[in-house]
């Protein structure tokens, strides 16, 4: 009876412990530390008919991603004033621009509620941050509040205890139903005095709120909000005035001014009631858009003519402007001054936007684009608040937003710094006059916020936010400026040239795309800079301060932004002084969150980690953390260091003496020990990738204070992008053929200046030619040149004497962050940006230039020009990126298509399956390359192992079963694969894989239902184990049957329970 007691006991301790572990891995919300909050950026609680287009967006003050982890959203009634929804954001997480909504499915939101689930009012919305027990049916609180709102749809409603709790001083918001005859929503704007106020206007769920702010528009007053001037009378022009909306006008005059002559040449008068959002267009009588006051008749057409040329607003009649009179000086509303080439006449800038220049459009047809305010409302006749925009007659201004913002710093060499101090405003607009010169992208003054400047010993820094429309055109405009400053600039200022360098320029990369997102780029092009999602180590704390040693921790990334199963993947802790694994840690069954970041730390730390370690744990060093990727290797405490299926690591000390020969030789060849400086802060610090994505390389990191699972915290200089420039295609011609060439990618534009192209050869892996590159990547995205003497498509001329593969060891092609690299230097990961290894035969023992990347083999006695291009890769877990290919100079590789695959099914003979089990990952490499070498020697057709496919065997008994496809780039290479493929089934001939003799038999056919390619992963052994699960499973059941049937049977003695309370016994557990 016992036995059954204990058996049940079990039973029902396995089935409760996964629920108090699941418990027990809740995260705690980590408390704020940065200056950024969350805040209710709109509400839309009442839209016409059925609510079917309510929302609340939130909006996170950096304007990033940003995690949602630890708030609530709390929708309270005014009649009770108690919560009906409460809304746990744990694990969400903002958009690149910081907005999250949350809304009908009308608005496409991240939290879908039902329609009309947000009361009209008198009701609230209110936003938490903490570890209150917010749930539905609570009473209104202030314990935890971030940020909310108390609204009401009619004048009379009020909600007094929901304001004296949530917004005190502040009474309830009235979503006027009379504002718009569609729909209106409550934004949060920045007021006159830069706070936050809230105000009625057109809904924008999921975009920026246009926040016209109609307090700082008189009743009286109405602004210039945009101008299209037309080339002909068949064309499109208008002029489009911004005011209060639902406003009559009157009183105002309309004047055009010859901007040479200063003669005044057209005038009329403006009268109407200005638009729900306040606009008033001007324009032709017949025309396809609608306009609110149409140019007198008999107006000759265009009316807006060509710079120089001057808009202003009046207070008056037009009977007071007659043509040809000069201007008077007193009543001017506002007014707009715009060029082509010739500057208009200095009395007329000085009487209508004194101290500020023409607005130039001097790069794009009139009529294809209207210049826009972008600065409304509290800026008045100035022209650099305009920028050149697509039209929108009629609706808001399309203006460049600090959504798409980066911040740029350069230097300029003065001699007293003293003097340009207070120029900030001068300075800027020399600038966007020399960078547009430059760039010829449209940009204006008003692209740039924020201008500062301070004098250090180098002359003036001057720093500045640059502004756009999207991360695509902030992509581009940052490119241009990093152009603009490669070299030394003047610039004209004050009637003195300046120059200006970016020896103090910052944050000049393209910025990070967003997750997961390619950059677009013209249609018919290959996508050059996009770099595969990758599982990398991003940061190691391995020494606290103190003895505790309780904070311990390291943090995977994985670049795609996005979460990310870890199945297949190992992280290996390794000592330093024997080079073997003293901690081993198998993170299948694991995933990143949401934003692809995964902890492994001590148990005490905070935010929780997803493995928990016991403290003192990670040693100081020297020692090591490695990465690993294997599906079949096992890896296990006291193993010596390896690189097979190596991903990523680090190799680091907090004791400058201390080394690590071993393991830096093994798992990062090269390159020296990272140091974790403690001397860096006086609380905590760690080694943070700062400085590129690639893996395996030390000058990728530096120290930094703390970030578990958050962005690591770089200095501005060190951003951490991809690299900008790789390796497409390298020609190995043969014989005599005339020509080799090297193929760069890139995204059009990037600049190729301070890279070098290096050559390593022979055994010692050393430099044999260097080049500095120059020019730029061309509209395609590609960049060739001619390495014999030639002339590459763009016009440059490189030589290298030979590059062809050495005869004995590796040779490398590499991209190096350098002007130029001696002759003779040996190779290093130091700088380096791309590296392409190949060799004239395959082998498996290592070589000088293996830490530059896996070697590709390449026949060197054929006469046929032979390239190797970098392709996509059908495999993801595989390391190999070229393919043996046809030359394709300036044009898309050509690479192995799954749509010329030949289905490969092989049963082959062998004494044992011993080490086909043990070593699994190796024999399917060498098994790989054997069968590339029997296809090459049978068709000469120019495969490598990159047109091998999801590659895998099984062994059992004495029989391999081997399946996968072959690719081919096209028809005819794939009816010689398939011809290959027949005779060899068909030889009976034994040969050798790593030493191990193999012969294919007729007894061996491959099995009807052998596994397809899509699910070569999961062998056989698959079935076995969820036979074994299934089983499992059905004992354990039968088991708690009969425990639940003996204890019924036989039941307990009561009056001996203790009665427990339930949550103290799940505590205890």
């Amino acid at each position: 009876m016992g036995d059954i007691w204990l058996v049940g006991l079990m039973v029902l301790v396995y089935a409760w412990f996964p629920t108090a572990a699941a418990q027990n891995l809740i995260k705690k919300p980590r408390d704020q530390k940065t200056e950024h909050t969350l805040l209710i950026n709109e509400v839309n609680a009442d839209s016409p008919g059925e609510d079917t287009s309510e929302f609340v967006e939130l909006y996170h003050t950096s304007g990033q991603t940003a995690r949602l982890d630890g708030y609530y959203l709390v929708f309270y009634n005014g009649n009770g004033n108690r919560a009906y929804k409460v809304l746990n954001l744990q694990g969400k997480v903002t958009n690149s621009q910081g907005l999250f909504l949350v809304g009908s499915p009308s608005v496409s939101p991240a939290i879908v509620i039902p329609k009309n689930t947000i009361q009209n009012g008198p009701d609230a919305i209110a936003l938490y941050y903490g570890k209150g027990n917010y749930k539905e049916g609570m009473s209104v609180t202030s314990y935890g509040l971030v940020d909310a709102l108390v609204h009401k749809t009619k004048k009379s409603d009020r909600a007094d205890t929901l304001v004296r709790v949530l917004t005190p001083g502040r009474d309830a918001f009235l979503e006027d139903s009379t504002f718009r005859t569609t729909d209106e929503s409550i934004e949060r704007c920045r007021g006159a005095d830069s706070q936050w106020i809230f105000q009625v206007a057109v809904p924008t769920p999921g975009t920026d709120n246009h926040c016209i702010l109609t307090s700082q528009l008189n009743a009286s007053a109405v602004l210039i909000s945009e101008v299209l001037a037309a080339s002909s009378s068949d064309e499109f022009e208008f002029i489009e005035l911004q005011g209060p909306h639902s406003t009559m006008l009157r009183d105002v005059v309309l004047v055009l001014i010859d901007g040479q002559t200063k003669d005044i040449y057209f005038t009329m008068d403006v009268y109407g009631k200005t638009s729900l959002d306040g606009l008033l267009l001007i324009g032709p009588a017949q025309s396809k858009t609608p306009v609110d006051l149409p140019f007198p008749e008999n107006t000759t057409r265009p009316v807006l003519r060509g710079g120089p040329n001057a808009i202003a607003l009046y207070r008056g009649s037009s009977s007071s402007f007659v043509p040809g009179n000069v201007l008077p000086v007193t009543g001017l509303l506002d007014a707009f001054v715009y060029t082509s080439n010739e500057e208009p006449n200095p009395e007329l800038l000085e009487t209508l936007t004194p101290g500020r220049p023409a607005y130039k459009e001097q790069r794009h047809q009139l009529g294809d684009a209207s210049m826009s305010q972008c600065n409304c409302c509290s800026v008045t006749r100035d022209s650099l608040s305009y920028v050149l925009s697509r039209p929108t007659p009629g609706k808001f201004n399309d203006c460049p937003s600090k959504r798409f913002s980066q911040t740029l710093s350069f230097c300029l060499r003065v001699a007293d710094c003293q003097e340009y101090l207070l120029k900030s405003e001068e300075i800027l607009i020399a600038l966007v006059q020399a960078l547009d010169g430059s760039c010829s992208c449209g940009v204006s003054a008003a692209y740039f916020k924020e201008p500062k400047a301070v004098c250090q010993d180098l002359g003036l820094v001057f720093t500045t936010l640059l502004t756009a429309k999207s991360e695509d055109q902030l992509r581009s405009l940052l490119l241009a400026f990093k152009t603009f400053l490669e070299t030394p600039r003047l610039m004209s200022f004050d009637r003195r040239n300046i120059t200006a360098e970016s020896s103090c320029f910052k944050d000049i990369n393209v910025p990070n795309l967003p997750p997961g997102v390619p950059s677009e780029i013209p249609e018919g092009t290959q996508e050059p800079s996009v770099q595969v999602a990758k599982l990398l180590i991003n940061e190691v704390n391995p020494d606290n301060p103190g003895g505790e040693e309780d904070a311990e921790y390291i943090e995977l990334f994985y670049t795609g932004r996005t979460r990310f199963d870890l199945q297949g993947y190992w992280l290996v802790l390794y000592n330093g002084k024997n080079s073997r694994a003293y901690r081993v840690l198998d993170l299948s069954g694991q995933h990143t969150d949401e934003l692809g970041y995964f902890l492994v730390g001590s148990s005490a730390m905070s935010p929780a980690p997803m493995i928990r370690l016991p403290p003192n744990t990670i040693q100081n060093g020297a020692d090591a953390v490695a990465l690993y990727y294997s599906n079949t290797t096992l890896y296990s405490v006291n193993m010596a260091v390896t690189a097979e299926g190596l991903v990523d690591a680090v190799v680091y000390t907090s004791r400058m003496p201390e080394k690590a020969d071993q393991l830096v030789k093994v798992l990062i060849p090269g390159q020296s020990i990272l140091y974790e400086n403690d001397s860096h802060s006086t609380e905590d610090e760690s080694l943070s990738r700062c400085h590129s994505l690639s893996t395996k390389l030390q000058s990728s990191f530096q120290v930094t204070t703390v970030t578990p699972l958050g962005e690591n915290f770089c200095s501005s200089s060190s951003a951490l992008v991809p690299p900008a420039v790789r390796i497409s295609e390298l020609c190995l011609a043969g014989g005599t053929t005339p020509y080799r060439f090297v193929e760069l990618e890139g995204k059009p534009g990037t600049s190729l200046g301070g890279l070098s192209l290096v050559f390593f050869s022979g055994k010692e892996g050393k430099a044999h030619a260097s080049v500095p590159l120059r020019g730029t990547i061309g509209a395609t995205g590609l960049f060739v040149f001619a390495l014999d003497g030639g002339h590459g498509h763009d016009g440059t001329n490189l030589t290298f004497k030979d590059i062809s593969a050495a005869s004995e060891g590796s040779s490398a092609i590499a991209v190096y962050s350098t002007s130029w690299i001696p002759g003779g230097t040996k190779a290093t990961s130091e700088n380096l940006v791309d590296a392409l290894v190949y060799t004239c035969e395959p082998s498996t023992a290592g070589g000088h230039l293996d830490f530059l990347g896996p070697s590709y083999a390449v026949l060197c006695k054929d006469d046929r020009p032979v390239s190797l291009s970098r392709c996509a890769c059908g495999n993801a877990s595989a390391e190999l990126q070229f393919a043996v290919s046809d030359p394709t100079p300036g044009l898309q590789n050509s690479c192995p298509q799954d749509t010329f695959a030949v289905d490969l099914h092989l049963c082959l003979l062998t004494p044992n399956c011993s080490t086909w089990t043990l070593h699994h990952r190796r024999m399917l490499e060498s098994l790989g390359r054997v069968l590339v070498s029997s296809l090459e020697e049978n068709c000469s057709c120019g495969v490598s192992e990159l047109y091998l496919q999801e590659l895998n065997l099984t062994c059992v008994g004495s029989l391999v079963k081997v399946w996968g496809q072959v690719w081919a780039r096209q028809a005819e290479q794939q009816q010689s694969i398939e011809t290959w493929r027949q005779g060899f089934l068909a030889s009976h001939h034994p040969f050798s894989v790593d030493g191990r003799v193999l012969k294919t038999s007729p007894d061996c056919i491959a099995p009807k239902n052998a596994p397809s390619v899509s699910h070569s992963n999961a062998s056989f052994q698959g079935w076995e184990i969820a036979l074994f699960v299934v089983g499992s499973l059905l004992f354990v059941l039968l088991l708690v049957s009969l425990a639940l049937y003996f204890i019924k049977r036989h039941p307990q003695n009561y009056t001996n329970i203790e009665m427990n309370d339930c949550g103290e016994t799940a505590a205890d557990f």
